[in-house]
């Protein structure tokens, strides 16, 4: 008898523990395949800890976002283009350099050194008594302004000062050239030509070396093209001024700039440059 309940007490002990197994397992199916309570919004961005096709698992860290592309570095004040220089009398504001144009060749930016500070010292003495105030230049590189001041040294060892060599002549064209340029070796000849045929009536031509640390360079070119006009050594202070090279400058007795040409020029260019001013 005491067999039977024993084992009538087995079977309802087996049957409920499959009951419970049973109802333990629909729960836990349940539960997966549930749907969420509360559902992500649609504008969620995607978990930072997922990253190349794998999820982070529990207690691992979640790989830092990468770091953000560096700013770009300001250009080195060295490498800055030279298109905006000074003015060359610091209260002409609307001094702007030669633009470039026809037959030319780029001045190299790293050449030029800095400009000297003018050497010119200011009058002394003011204004005689009931004189008339004289009335301001401005100077630029422009047509109608005059021509900035300047003393430079000749490739001859002589110093030649602005003032003396525009007085001496009725115009004077300036040519600014460089050993690099082959556009201004070019027109030399010609330049060398209006010497010789316009120097009776009034004309004078000067050259102006803007790499004058090839001084040796350009008295030999100046000698073998048979150049008699004077060559100057610039000193940094029209350099740092020209986009291109070569530029060429007329400009009258008193010193005022009459017409200017940018790129290399033809002897009957030349000669209608100047023809109107002799």
């Amino acid at each position: 008898m005491a067999e039977k309940q024993n084992l009538s007490m087995e079977k309802s002990l087996k049957t409920w523990i499959i009951l419970g197994l049973l109802v333990l397992g629909t729960a836990l199916l349940s539960g997966c395949l549930g749907e969420k309570t509360s559902p992500e919004p649609a504008n969620q961005q995607p978990d930072s800890s997922i990253s190349a096709g794998r999820t982070a698992g529990a207690g691992e860290p979640a790989p830092q976002d990468p770091d953000p592309p560096a700013a770009p570095q300001e250009e080195p004040a060295s490498a800055q283009s030279q298109l905006s220089p000074e003015p060359v009398n610091p209260e002409q504001q609307d001094t702007t350099p030669v633009p470039v144009s026809g037959d030319v060749t780029p001045v190299p930016q790293s050449s030029p050194p800095a400009a000297p500070e003018d050497e010119k010292e200011p009058p002394k003495n003011g204004p005689e008594a009931g004189a008339a105030p004289e009335k301001e230049k401005t100077y630029s590189f422009k047509a109608g302004d005059y021509f900035p001041p300047f003393s430079l040294s000749g490739l001859n060892g002589n110093t030649y000062n602005s003032e003396e060599l525009f007085a001496a002549n009725k115009v004077t064209l300036l040519n600014f050239w460089a050993t690099y340029c082959g556009p201004c070796i070019r027109e030399m000849p010609a330049l060398e030509q209006l010497h010789q045929q316009y120097a009776g009536q009034g004309l004078g031509v000067t050259g102006i070396v803007l790499d004058s640390w090839q001084a040796d360079t350009a008295g030999s070119m100046a000698a073998k093209l048979g150049t008699t006009y004077p060559h100057l050594l610039d000193d940094g202070r029209f350099a740092r001024y020209f986009y291109a090279v070569p530029q060429t400058f007329l400009v009258d007795r008193e010193g005022k700039t009459l017409s200017a040409a940018t790129g290399a020029r033809t002897l009957e260019q030349f000669a209608q440059m100047i023809q109107p001013h002799i």
